[in-house]
């Protein structure tokens, strides 16, 4: 600690007596925190700081600096911009007095302010007017990190085309300034935008291109950075050994800024390989550092883990929190459907101002034309998204519901239902025993209490028992024996067949059929696929009798339980659900 104390000192001398004899219009210390900012922010912060009272009595002008230095110490240290207030007056003040030298990076400031307010098309914005501030042939230091931030935006808004444009105007600037660092995640980023359009090679392309440079550079944090996108990809592939590989060297160089990433990956391939321990792990990690987006992922892959582990009281609350994370998805996405648009069509307007428009009249009449279009699809795409989202919640809602309604009543034929039911009677009794004897009205409720346990203790030991007898005669069953014949000569079921087999479950499991219809409108196939599923046919076998594929069958299973519970399960979560019914 004091060895540290004592360079940040040494450090403040020295570049301090390094501005000592220029003349500057701001403090010398001012000057000394603008440059440790980009190096240093933590130590650029700790000066800051210790000037804040002396600011009060300097004038305007360094105040405004010492702002616009407190907001860079701040994001170059990764302190998230919690509101706008420290920015607003420092961009009036830039403005007005039209300081060519500060006030592009007072609009890049800005639009990262924005940013981590959650405001992609405001960040947008200004981050172009800050491009628009800087010089044609200068700034590619600033220019770059502008254009990587717009990039990262388009790429979150899903307009990549957009954004692979913008990506590599990024990456002429770093080329112009030989930084081979900055190139990198340029790289990265635009394989990224590849990757979003579904164009895997080249996106495996650029990565390797990343990760050759980050390795001459002999730079391995971002070896690790690159190695962890590859492992994102691989994922998607379904390439897990590979996708392993390349993701544990980010899990043992974990830092703050790409743990939300390195965990929300890390969730996903040990959900998908099967480690639930090891995806729980990482899920809960991740509710403490993800965004709202990846909270979302997060209450869906533990409801499918609690689904899975048989567990409904758990996956009805993590079903909530997710339908309560895409509600607020849905409002930060609403507001910037609109304003994501207008700022898309300023930019593009720009771009045809600066090679196309020869004339003052011309380009008022295409802003007419554009405001008229943009208007109408505005229009167009809200009622259009609006109502698919309410189709697609009151769905999920139903589906919650039946969900509920089927564990509810799995439940109340258990044996599990049986034995709390006894002893809640015991219970009863033992207050009945020691009622006074005298109180008849006392003895009259404990009386009606036994009775009902009693009652719902005896429906459920028929339905046992019934469940017992059926599952017993099924096998004795003249189309169950039938079927059997039918698998050793390869031959396929007749319409008299199919119908005989109906009526013998329904005769067998009564209401299975009415049950099954009313969870989903199935089509022939799927219902096929069930009533075989509900005579014990193992897969292999439904695919002989229904002439397709065992993967056919496996994706079938697969879908109906995604399409009758909007989450996201295994095939013998569906036949789990038949064999229940």
């Amino acid at each position: 600690m004091k060895q540290t104390s004592t360079r940040f000192i040494l450090l403040t001398c020295l570049l301090l007596c390094a501005y000592a004899c220029g003349k500057r219009p701001y403090p010398k210390s001012l000057i000394v925190a603008d440059s440790l900012a980009s190096a240093q922010p933590d130590s650029a912060i700790a000066l800051l700081n210790t000037l804040k009272e002396s600011m009060k009595a300097e004038s305007e002008a360094t105040r405004m600096y010492y702002r616009l230095l407190c907001i860079k110490a701040n994001d170059k240290a990764y302190i998230r911009h919690t509101s706008d207030s420290l920015i607003l007056p420092v961009l009036h003040y830039y403005t007005e007095k039209k300081d060519e030298h500060h006030l592009p990076e007072a609009y890049y400031y800005a639009g990262r302010v924005y940013r981590d307010l959650e405001d992609a098309p405001l960040a947008l914005d200004y981050f172009q007017k800050a491009i628009d501030a800087l010089p044609d042939n200068k700034g590619y230091r600033i220019k770059s990190k502008i254009y990587s931030q717009m990039g990262t935006l388009f790429l979150y808004q899903k307009t990549y085309d957009e954004a692979l444009k913008i990506l590599k105007e990024a990456r002429k600037c770093n080329i112009a300034l030989k930084d081979s660092a900055s190139m990198v995640f340029n790289l990265r980023d635009i394989a990224n935008g590849y990757r979003c359009l579904d164009q895997n090679d080249s996106s495996l392309y650029y990565l390797r291109k990343a990760y050759y440079i980050a390795k001459v550079l002999r730079n391995y944090d971002l070896m690790a950075m690159v190695q962890s996108q590859m492992a994102s990809l691989y994922i998607e592939l379904e390439k897990y050994d590979l996708a392993r590989k390349f993701l544990q060297p980010s899990l043992d160089s974990l830092d703050i800024p790409s743990r939300s990433g390195i965990f929300s990956m890390a969730s996903k391939l040990y959900h998908k390989t099967g480690s639930i321990d090891s995806a729980i792990y990482y899920y809960t990690e991740l509710l403490k550092c993800g965004t709202i987006y990846a909270k979302q992922t997060v209450c869906k892959g533990l409801a499918e883990i609690a689904i899975m582990h048989n567990n409904p009281q758990e996956a009805l609350l993590h079903l909530r929190q997710y339908q309560q994370c895409t509600d607020s998805i849905y409002q930060i996405t609403n507001i910037e459907t609109i304003r994501r648009l207008h700022t898309l069509y300023n930019y593009q307007l720009r771009e045809k101002e600066n090679n196309r428009l020869k004339t003052a009249n011309e380009r008022k009449q295409n802003l007419i034309i554009y405001i008229i279009s943009i208007g109408i699809l505005i229009i167009a795409l809200l009622f259009a998204y609006l109502q698919r989202y309410k189709r697609k919640k009151q769905l999920l809602n139903i589906q919650l519901k039946k969900l509920s309604q089927l564990k509810e009543e799995q439940y109340r034929k258990s044996a599990l239902y049986i034995k709390e039911n006894e002893l809640r009677i015991e219970e009863l009794e033992q207050e009945l025993q020691e009622a006074d004897l005298t109180n008849n009205t006392l003895r009259v409720q404990l009386e009606e209490q036994i009775e009902l346990p009693l009652c719902t203790n005896k429906q459920a030991e028929i339905e046992l028992v019934r469940r017992k007898q059926s599952d017993t005669a099924l096998p004795e069953s003249k189309i169950y024996k039938h079927i059997q014949q039918l698998l050793t000569t390869k031959k396929r079921l007749s319409d008299n067949d199919w119908k005989e087999l109906e009526e013998t479950i329904d005769s067998l499991y009564e209401g299975f059929t009415e049950k099954l219809r009313n969870l989903y409108n199935l089509n022939e196939q799927e219902y096929s696929v069930c009533l075989l599923i509900k005579i014990n046919i193992p897969p292999i076998d439904i695919a002989k009798l229904t002439n397709h594929s065992k993967e056919a069958i496996s994706s079938t299973r697969r879908r109906l339980y995604e399409k009758v519970f909007g989450t996201k399960g295994s095939p013998k979560d569906w036949d789990d659900i038949i064999l229940s019914l």
